[in-house]
Formats: C-alpha cells, structure tokens, sequence
C-alpha cells in the first residue's frame, strides 16, 4: 500500500493565533494587583517584627559641634543653654511665659537634607539611666525644630527644648530624628547627640542658668 501524506490545512500549517496582548485597562489592573502585593508584602514584614523591632533606629553618634550626618540627614548642635523660664511672642503679639518646677534645656539646633527633605518628629533627650524626654509642649513647636521642611543645600537653624529634672542633665544626649511614613518603617535614621554634660559641666549650666530665656520671634 503506498502512504500518502495530506496537505496541512492553511489554519493549521500557520499554527495557532497568538493571544491578543492585553489591553489598557487589563494591564492597569495588573499593575494595580502588583502595586497592593508590594505594599501588603511590606505591612506583613513590619507586622512580622516585634515591638522592639519595630520602633528600632539607625543611630549615628556625635558630640557638641560636630556634623553627625544620618543616611537622610545631618545635624549638628551649636550650643547648650539652661533657663527657668521661656519667653515667646504668639501670633496675637502677646508675649507668652512657660514656667517649669525643673529646668528648661535649650539646644541650638541645625540640619539639612541629604537626597530628599525631611521633617522631625518630636525630638527626645536620652538620660544616663535610659529614660527619654520629650521636646516640652509648654512651647509653640511653629518655634522650634520640628517645624521647618528640612530642605536639601542648606541648614535650618533653630531650638530643640526640654523640660527635665536637674538630676537628669548629667550624661545626657539629644535624639533626633524623622518622622515615620504613612507604612511604618523599621530602622529610621537618627542622630544622637551628647550634649557634653558630665557632672561638673552640668553644674556649671545650672549656676548659670538664666531666669528667661527669650525666643526668637519669626521674621
């Protein structure tokens, strides 16, 4: 018997139609769906942390004077005052007095941006026995640190200010850093700084401690 081959058909010699590629719409979904998978993959891993973990930092460590510079920022501090009382000017004109049963820390603050600009979160003063104090709220923040954008190519100067027991000025450092995105991020960067405060210079601080310590008033 002799064997024949039969001519392919034209639609199967071509072979299958390839798919329509996707359209707009379809591919903006899936780019979506990737966008949410991206940002639940990065609330799992923070969720995944423990506390500790969580609120953890990336610590550069510096002294009075000195530029520290963290991943996103730097900061330095000028100098170190003591006062029993603030002074501030309000918006109204009125001239406004925070009072303290302790005493207030005053530190002349400045920082800039590295890559992008940044905005502090409440600053904190670490103490020899491991307690932090946050930034007195006795003060309108619109004059302090906390309030200026930390802007790239040049450094905003301005106060970091405690109210803290005498006892607590001895070793103590000053914290500064970031605030936190809308995602919690684990290991923000911060700057601590030792504020040069052994007994003997802490005591000098305190001996000269100015009854009002007047803020400067916006320009």
């Amino acid at each position: 018997m002799t064997s024949t081959e039969t001519p392919a058909r034209p639609e199967q010699a071509a072979g299958r139609r390839a798919p329509a590629p996707p359209s707009r719409w379809r591919r903006a979904g899936v780019l979506s769906i990737g966008v949410a998978l991206a940002a639940a993959a990065v609330g799992l891993q923070t969720l995944g942390l423990d506390r500790d973990a969580r609120t953890a930092h990336l610590t550069w460590t510096g002294g009075v004077g000195e530029e520290v510079s963290a991943s996103r920022f730097s900061a330095r501090v000028k100098a170190v005052h003591a006062a029993k009382a603030i002074e501030a000017t309000g918006l109204s004109g009125a001239v406004e007095r925070a009072t303290t049963s302790g005493i207030f820390l005053i530190a002349e603050v400045g920082a800039t941006a590295n890559r992008e600009p940044q905005k502090f979160a409440t600053p904190t003063l670490l103490v020899e026995d491991g307690k932090r104090y946050a930034a007195t709220d006795k003060v309108d923040a619109s004059k302090t640190i906390t309030n200026p954008f930390i802007q790239v190519g040049w450094w905003a100067e301005s106060v970091a200010i405690f109210e803290v027991p005498v006892a607590a000025l001895p070793g103590s450092r000053l914290v500064l850093a970031p605030k936190n995105g809308f995602i919690g991020e684990a290991l923000l960067p911060e700057v601590e700084i030792d504020l040069g405060l052994d007994e003997s210079a802490a005591q000098r601080l305190i001996s000269n401690a100015k009854d009002v310590y007047q803020l400067a008033s916006k320009k």
